[in-house]
C-alpha cells in the first residue's frame, strides 16, 4: 500500500503492511486479510474495510477522504465509521505515526502494554512462552517423509487397527483396568508422564507439518505455561492467509487426528504384546491419546482445538471476543432494554454465539475457581493464598469490574430506560436478601434418646441362673434383673479361704514352731491378703446379681437369657431407660456455635420421616472443640452428616472445628425405644448471608494460613 505524505493532518499507512484474500465469512461473502510482517499479526477486514483502505492513500486530507468514500459507496459513510477505522488502524500500529505526540506517543504506546516488576511477575506467573525451535526448514526437508502417512491407505491401515485394538482391549478390561491401576505407583507416574510428552510433542508436529503442507510457514516451537503448568505450541499464525476453510480446518484438527491415530496403533499393540515395559508405554500412549483427545482437545469452550475446528468450521473468524461482544450486548439489552444495535449482524447464528458466549463464561467461572484452589493446595500456605487471590481477582472479578465499568459509562442512558428500573428494583431486592439478617436457623446434626438410661453388662463370663424381669417391665432402683454365677469365683473363694485356714493354723502354733516364728511378719501380711481377695471376691460374686441402676422401664432384654446359658464380658444383657426423659446430643460447627446459647430453643427433625417432632432447649455447650467425634452415627463413615477421618489412636477425627451440644427434650406422645439420628433446627442469633459467607471465608483465610 502506498501512503500520502502531502497533508499531515491525515496519518499514513505503513508500507510493508499486505493486503490478502482470506476465507469467506459466514455469510459466503468474501473477506480479506491485513498482515503486519513486524507483529506476525493477520487482521481480517470486510469488503467495506478494504474500499476505506483502497481510499485511504488518495485522501491528502481527511474531509477529502470523507467525500472520496461517499462517493465510492452507495450505501453511505458515517463519519464516525472512518473515525473509527482511523482508531482502530493506529492503536494496532498500521500507521507511520499516530496523529498526535509524535514520536512520544509511539513510544508511550510501547511502554503501553508494559507493567511493573509485581503486575509483571503476576502476568508472567498466569501466561508466559518459551520458544524452543525454529522448525520451518527442518518440517520442509522432512515433510516428503511423512506424507506416506496422510495416504487413505494409512489411514484405512490406523482406523482398522484401532477397530481390533478397541476389541481386542474388551475382551480383556480386567487386565486393561489392572493395569490402569498399576500407574499410580511413582514409576507408573513417570511413565505416564514420559508418554505424554512423547503424545503431545508428535501431537503438535501434526498441526506444524499440516500447515508446512498447504504453504504455511511455522516461525516457533515451544513451551508455553499456564499458571505455571507446561505445555507444547506451534505457532501457526500463518494459517490465517489460507483462504480455504477446509484447509484451516485439517491444520486445527491435525493434532487431534495424530493423538486418535497413535491411540489406534497403541491400542492394538497394548493388546499383543506380553507383560513388560513395552506394554506398559502402549497403555499410556493409548488412554493419552483416547481421553486427552476427546475430553480436552476437542473441547470448544477454551482456546484449545476444538476451538479453532468450530471457529472454521462455522466461518467465524476470531469468533470469541465477536460472542462476547454479542453476549454482553445481549446481556445489557435484557437488563437495561438499550435497544442498541448489536456489534455486528450475524443473520442465523447471533442465538448461537450469544449461547457460546455465556457457556464459557460459566465454563471459565468453574474452571478457573478450580485452578485458583489448586494452586492454592500446590503451593505453601502463605503462597498459596496469594496465587489464589491472584487468580480469582484476574481470571473472575476483572472481567466482571470491567462489565460495571462500561454500564457506569452509559449511565445517562441506562437511567432514561424503564426495564432500568426493573432492574435497579431486582438488584436492591438481592442486596436485601444478601445484607440483611434474615436467617436465625443453625443446624445441628445430633441424635435423640433417652436423658436416663444405662445398658447392663456382666463383669466377667457367667451362667445365667435365674431371670427375674421381663422385656416393657418398670423395674425400681435396685431391683433384681438376672442372676449370674461364675464357677471360676465360686472355686476362688473356696480355695482363698483354704490358704487363709492354713495360715491362721501356722499363725496358731507360732509359740512352739520356731520357723513360723521366724515368718510372723510374712504370715501376716499373706493372711490380710487373703482376706483382701476373699472380700473382693464375694464382691464380685454379689455384683454378677445384676440390678437396675437407675428407675425405668426395660427397655431391652437379651430374649436367649434362660438358665444355664453362659454370656461373656462384652455381651450386652439389658437396657433400662426412662421413656419421660429425652435428650438430644450433637455437634454445632465453629461458625455457628457464636450464634447460640444456653436457653436456645429449636426443633429436632428425625431422618426417619414417620418419627415426629421434638422441641429441645440448649443446656449445655462445650468450651472447647471436640477432639474426636464420639457419637459415631453422626460420622461420615456411618452415614452421619459431619466429615471425620479415622485414626488409630483418637477415633473419629473432624476435618472442621465442631463443639459438643446437650439439648433437654420435651416428652413426646409416643415413647422412644432407640437414638433417633436427625437435625436440630435451633433459632439463634439472626445472620445475613453476606456476613455468614464472610465468616466462613475469614475463617478458612486464618485457619489455612496459619495465624
Amino acid at each position: 500500500m502506498e501512503a500520502s505524505t502531502k497533508d499531515p493532518g491525515l496519518i499514513q499507512l505503513r508500507e510493508d503492511l499486505r493486503l490478502l484474500p482470506g476465507a469467506p465469512n459466514a455469510s459466503g461473502s468474501p473477506s480479506w486479510l491485513i498482515y503486519d510482517p513486524v507483529q506476525h499479526r493477520y487482521f481480517q477486514i470486510d469488503q467495506r474495510t478494504r474500499g476505506l483502505l483502497e481510499i485511504w492513500p488518495k485522501a491528502p486530507t481527511m474531509q477529502q477522504f470523507i467525500a472520496l468514500a461517499r462517493q465510492a459507496f452507495e450505501a453511505g459513510i458515517d463519519d464516525k465509521e472512518i473515525e473509527g477505522l482511523i482508531s482502530f488502524a493506529e492503536q494496532n500500529s498500521w500507521t507511520i505515526e499516530p496523529r498526535s505526540g509524535g514520536g512520544g506517543a509511539l513510544w508511550s504506546r510501547k511502554n503501553q502494554g508494559r507493567h511493573g516488576l509485581l503486575m509483571g511477575a503476576v502476568h508472567h506467573y498466569l501466561f508466559f512462552r518459551v520458544p524452543l525451535f525454529r522448525p520451518d526448514r527442518f518440517l520442509r526437508a522432512t515433510l516428503p517423509l511423512v506424507m506416506p502417512l496422510c495416504s487413505r491407505f494409512a489411514g484405512a491401515v490406523i482406523l482398522l487397527s484401532g477397530i481390533a485394538g478397541l476389541y481386542l482391549a474388551s475382551r480383556q478390561w480386567d487386565v486393561f483396568m489392572h493395569t490402569a491401576a498399576s500407574f499410580l505407583s511413582f514409576d507408573g507416574a513417570m511413565y505416564f508422564g514420559a508418554g505424554l510428552v512423547f503424545v503431545k510433542a508428535l501431537h503438535e508436529l501434526g498441526h506444524a507439518y499440516t500447515a508446512v503442507r498447504f504453504g504455511c510457514a511455522v516461525p516457533s516451537m515451544g513451551v508455553a505455561f499456564m499458571v505455571m503448568a507446561p505445555m507444547l505450541y506451534t505457532d501457526v499464525t500463518d494459517a490465517w492467509r489460507l483462504t480455504s476453510r477446509r484447509q484451516k480446518i485439517l491444520v486445527a484438527c491435525a493434532g487431534i487426528f495424530v493423538e486418535l491415530a497413535l491411540a489406534c496403533i497403541a491400542s492394538l499393540a497394548w493388546a499383543l504384546l506380553p507383560d513388560g515395559h513395552l506394554r506398559s508405554v502402549a497403555f499410556v500412549i493409548a488412554t493419552t491419546g483416547w481421553i486427552l483427545s476427546l475430553m480436552m482437545n476437542l473441547n470448544p469452550l477454551m482456546r484449545f482445538d476444538g476451538y479453532y475446528i468450530m471457529s472454521d468450521a462455522l466461518g467465524l473468524e476470531n469468533m470469541l471476543d465477536r460472542s462476547f461482544a454479542l453476549g454482553r450486548w445481549k446481556l445489557r439489552e435484557i437488563l437495561f432494554d438499550l435497544r442498541a444495535p448489536p456489534p455486528e449482524y450475524i443473520e442465523g447464528r447471533r442465538q448461537l454465539m450469544i449461547g457460546y458466549a455465556w457457556a464459557v463464561w460459566v465454563y471459565r467461572l468453574v474452571l478457573f475457581t478450580g485452578i485458583a484452589l489448586l494452586v492454592y493446595h500446590y503451593f505453601f500456605k502463605a503462597l498459596g493464598i496469594v496465587l489464589f487471590l491472584v487468580e480469582i481477582v484476574y481470571f473472575i472479578m476483572q472481567p466482571i469490574w470491567r462489565e460495571v465499568r462500561a454500564w457506569v459509562s452509559q449511565r445517562q442512558t441506562i437511567c432514561l430506560r424503564p426495564r432500568a428500573a426493573l432492574t435497579a428494583l431486582c438488584a436492591g431486592g438481592g442486596l436485601v436478601l444478601v445484607f440483611v439478617p434474615w436467617s436465625s436457623r443453625v443446624e445441628v446434626p445430633a441424635v435423640l434418646e433417652l436423658g436416663q438410661q444405662a445398658r447392663i453388662y456382666s463383669i466377667r463370663p457367667a451362667e445365667v441362673v435365674s431371670v427375674k424381669v421381663a422385656w416393657g417391665e418398670h423395674v425400681s432402683k435396685g431391683a433384681t434383673l438376672v442372676e449370674l454365677v461364675s464357677h471360676d469365683v465360686e472355686n476362688e473363694i473356696k480355695l482363698s479361704q483354704i490358704k487363709l485356714s492354713a495360715v491362721e493354723l501356722r499363725r496358731a502354733r507360732l509359740a512352739s514352731d520356731k520357723a513360723d516364728r521366724e515368718q510372723t511378719l510374712v504370715l501376716e501380711g499373706e493372711q490380710r491378703s487373703l482376706k483382701s481377695k476373699i472380700e473382693g471376691l464375694v464382691e464380685e460374686q454379689r455384683a454378677l446379681v445384676l440390678r437396675a441402676p437407675i428407675d425405668g422401664e426395660v427397655l431391652e432384654l437379651e430374649p436367649s437369657l434362660v438358665p444355664g446359658r453362659w454370656i461373656h464380658r462384652k455381651d450386652a444383657v439389658a437396657l433400662v431407660g426412662d421413656r419421660s426423659k429425652l435428650e438430644a446430643k450433637g455437634y454445632v460447627t465453629e461458625l455457628e456455635a457464636a450464634r447460640i446459647s444456653i436457653g436456645t430453643t429449636g426443633l429436632f427433625i428425625a431422618d426417619d420421616a414417620t418419627e415426629e417432632n421434638v422441641s429441645v432447649t440448649v443446656a449445655d455447650i462445650a468450651k472447647s472443640g471436640a477432639r474426636s467425634i464420639e457419637i459415631a452415627a453422626l460420622a461420615s463413615p456411618h452415614g452421619g452428616p459431619i466429615e471425620v477421618r479415622s485414626e488409630r489412636q483418637r477415633g473419629l477425627v473432624p476435618l472442621s472445628a465442631y463443639y459438643f451440644v446437650r439439648m433437654q427434650a420435651q416428652p413426646r406422645l409416643a415413647p422412644i425405644s432407640r437414638s433417633l439420628r436427625g437435625i436440630v433446627v435451633l433459632d439463634g442469633q439472626r445472620e445475613s448471608i453476606a456476613v455468614s459467607l464472610w465468616r466462613r471465608a475469614a475463617g478458612i483465610l486464618v485457619r489455612e494460613s496459619g495465624f
